[in-house]
């Protein structure tokens, strides 16, 4: 059983009331703030992101490591054998699914199009759209593959496996990842979750935060991508006749 300290508590009780509360507030800001026109609210909010993050995942592994825990127990293990070969086929199968979406986006009629436009205009304000904004927002995807993944599936985990087990844990875990999304509302606590729980089961499977950093890039990259895709687009036009946005 992992050897749990009073700090541990303290840290999944913050990810349970502290960061949904805080991410709200943030993401309510952020939308006042570009409804407002403040041409620099989405760069400024990609780079605290970009702040915050890492400063915590670098003090939770820096911690981790005073304290003489396994890099094993926080997911910083590399897979070996049947477990690296089938991180691997599962990342490929992901991969491949993204790029099929891709294509499918792509080549949508546009009368499809506008209605992709309108089911992700509830977060237009947070998605990229300038060439500046899709750079900054690259960092955020490599940002929030590696360090949610080791909050959320590597730390998250081994705490409340402790308690649980370790397949509750994964679903716990993603529940709770769900809800540190609760700015986007319902469906997306409820997507995230879902998410969550995918990512849970492949780093229980193969004992590595590796595939599960790797699907969580690609993820938002592919969120960042479609995002920047459509909203280049004029509603109902298409897209040959798409103009960049500087």
């Amino acid at each position: 059983m992992p050897d749990v300290a009073v700090f541990d508590h303290l840290l999944v009780a913050a990810m349970l009331v502290v960061d949904p509360l805080v991410g709200a507030w943030a993401y309510r800001r952020l939308v006042a703030r570009v409804r407002a026109g403040d041409a620099e609210a989405k760069a400024g909010a990609y780079r605290m992101t970009l702040s915050i993050q890492w400063t915590q995942t670098i003090a939770l592994v820096a911690i981790w490591w005073t304290l003489s825990r396994p890099a094993s127990a926080l997911g910083l293990a590399l897979p070996i054998g049947g477990k690296l070969a089938a991180g691997a086929i599962i990342t490929a199968l992901a991969m491949g699914f993204l790029y099929y979406q891709w294509r499918a986006v792509v080549t949508l009629e546009a009368t499809k199009l506008d209605q992709l436009r309108a089911q992700m205009s509830a977060f237009a304000n947070l998605l990229p759209r300038t060439d500046r904004e899709v750079s900054l927002w690259r960092g955020v995807s490599l940002t929030a593959g590696i360090c949610e993944e080791i909050w959320y599936r590597g730390f998250l985990i081994w705490y409340l496996t402790a308690f649980f087990g370790e397949w509750p844990a994964v679903l716990i875990g993603a529940a709770m990842f769900g809800l540190v999304h609760l700015y986007q509302g319902a469906a997306g606590m409820v997507k995230t979750g879902i998410t969550g729980l995918l990512m849970g089961i492949v780093y229980v499977t193969t004992d590595s935060l590796l595939w599960p950093v790797i699907l969580h890039v690609a993820l938002d990259l592919h969120g960042g991508a479609v995002a920047r895709y459509v909203a280049r687009l004029t509603p109902s036009s298409h897209p040959e006749q798409a103009a960049p946005i500087r």
